[in-house]
This record gives C-alpha cells, structure tokens and sequence, in this order.
C-alpha cells in the first residue's frame, strides 16, 4: 500500500489497486451503472453499487451494494435473464472479509437458510473464483463452484 492506500501493489510489484478517480472517470461509471439499472428487472433496479455477478451450473446471482453496510442477493435459473423477475431475492446481507489476502464472502439468511458466496482470491491451484454454498441450519445442503461474470 502506498500513499495511505491511493495505490496497491503485489508482493511481486504489480499494480493491483487505484483509489482514485477522476470527475470524467466517475461520470463514466455512473451512466454505466444508471444504463445497467435499466437493463435489469424493476424489484432490482435500486441499488448503490453493483458488486458481483457470479454462475454456477444452475444459477445467475448478483450481489449489489444497498449501501451501508447493507447487501442484496438476487437469483434467477442460469437460462433466465436479469431483465426476468428473480427467482429469489434476499436483502440484509453482510459483508465478511477472510484475512489479508483478500478472500471474502456475503451471508444473506432466509428463515433456516443461510446463502454464502464466497470469492476467492488466494486459492489453491485449480481453485474456483467463487462458490456458492447453502446450509439449512448448520448443514451444507449444496454447494457449486461459481464463475464471476465480467472477470
């Protein structure tokens, strides 16, 4: 980290991170997100920043940023579109970071049911990007690797 964490680099001096963005550059991804927003379906379309967009075999999940401290999980079967109803959406969700190698996970709970996604940035060789795991109290009833959609 250097200048306060302005700039991240590995531990083999490559640039990872830039906290900075120009007026331009935020203008930018603003009317990026605003022409996102529209191509979604109407019970998703409030949200303060898009987070992740993962697929496993079966599913389509976005996770967005509610804003303080606040996340929502939304699903649809991998044939659907954004743009259709989700087949499940989930609001309170947490935020859980892993460590310092930048591993981290969301937790959103429905009634006996907990939905965790985890993204993995330092894993063993042949490590999926992410997983999707369900536990219906403390049992794991499925769990899917996961592809992050953009990446």
């Amino acid at each position: 980290m250097l200048s306060n964490g302005l700039l991240w680099l590995d531990y083999d001096g490559r640039l990872i991170g830039v906290n900075c963005q120009s007026k331009a550059e935020r203008l930018k991804r603003n009317a990026l997100i605003k022409a996102e927003k529209e191509t979604l379906h109407e019970s998703i379309r409030k949200f303060k920043d898009p987070i992740h967009i993962l697929e496993t075999s079966k599913y389509r999940i976005r996770i967005d940023d509610l804003g303080n401290g606040n996340y929502r999980y939304s699903s649809w079967s991998v044939k659907s579109k954004m743009s259709d109803k989700p087949d499940l959406i989930l609001s309170d969700g947490k935020f859980i970071p892993e460590g310092s190698g930048g591993n981290h996970k969301y937790e959103f709970k429905n009634a006996d049911y907990i939905y965790e996604c985890s993204i993995i940035v330092m894993g063993e060789e042949g490590s999926p990007p992410a997983l999707l795991t369900i536990y219906k109290g403390e049992k794991e009833i499925l769990s899917q690797k996961a592809y992050i959609k953009g990446e």
